[in-house]
């Protein structure tokens, strides 16, 4: 319940209801609140409690299902999607996985998975870091995978205004097969919050080839809308700029906090 609902009740009954007593204007009866003086529009739950407040200390967790396409050089190839995460305060894990549908030249078989770990703050107010690592763990089948683990550290450096937000990503791959070369891979992007419902970005990617001197140029599009507090839909589709580059991806989540 938001707390702006019940001011312009309790100040017009204040002179007649003299048994009930709510100092912080929540709704919650002061003898039953067990958080008092929380600040005015305050999101509280049935205790006077709020709500997000309660969430940051038991840990959230966020199930996402899907699916999607790429497309390289005349080769389509369909996946299903799953990831699994979980954010405790500043602390943010997930494990993902895929399994390919087939394609033009290519039979159905799993595909690698994926560990990431970070750990976010607010340098300033409106200044957000996150460094993280991620690890490409070898399960996918012989025509998907190289059959070796990957490490990847990264940051996210995200600078938030009214309704926009400015992102710059950098990573750097250390190959586990000795035949590829090791990647450097920078990201520069600005999203908009068209709705309180609907997030959308764009962002220019650069990639090192892992197969020699090079790099690879992209355009990127993500979106995510929230169908409700616990359900959530996200898109994302990536050009390729340039022939080193994949021609086209295109993903779809459905997703679940709770």
């Amino acid at each position: 319940m938001r707390k702006g609902i019940y001011l312009v009740g309790l100040l017009f009954f204040a002179q007649t209801v003299f048994a009930f007593q709510d100092s912080d204007l929540d709704g919650v009866e002061d003898s039953k609140d067990r958080c008092p003086n929380t600040p005015i529009l305050e999101l509280v739950d049935k205790y006077g409690c709020p709500i997000e407040t309660q969430r940051s200390i038991k840990g959230r967790f966020y199930l996402r299902v899907g699916g999607g396409f790429v497309e390289d050089g005349g080769e389509r190839r369909t996946f299903s999607l799953f990831s699994v995460a979980y954010s405790y305060k500043k602390v943010y894990a997930s494990f993902s996985t895929r399994y390919y549908l087939g394609g033009n030249s290519s039979n159905p078989g799993s595909g690698d998975s994926y560990l990431f770990v970070g750990y976010s703050q607010f340098l300033t107010e409106r200044l957000y870091l996150l460094p993280g690592l991620r690890i490409k763990i070898p399960t996918g089948a012989a025509q998907y995978s190289d059959g070796n683990f990957d490490y990847t550290p990264s940051v996210v450096l995200d600078y938030i205004l009214d309704g926009f937000d400015l992102f710059g990503y950098l990573s750097y791959t250390f190959k586990g097969n000795g035949a590829l070369e090791d990647t450097l891979s920078t990201s520069l992007g600005v999203g908009y919050d068209f709705t309180p419902k609907l997030y959308g970005s764009v962002s220019y990617d650069v990639s090192q080839s892992e197969v020699g001197a090079g790099n690879e140029y992209y355009l990127s599009f993500f979106s995510l809308y929230d169908i409700s507090e616990t359900l959530y839909t996200t898109v994302g589709y990536t050009v390729g700029l340039n022939s080193r580059a994949t021609d086209h991806t295109l993903t779809f989540r459905i997703g679940i906090r709770f």
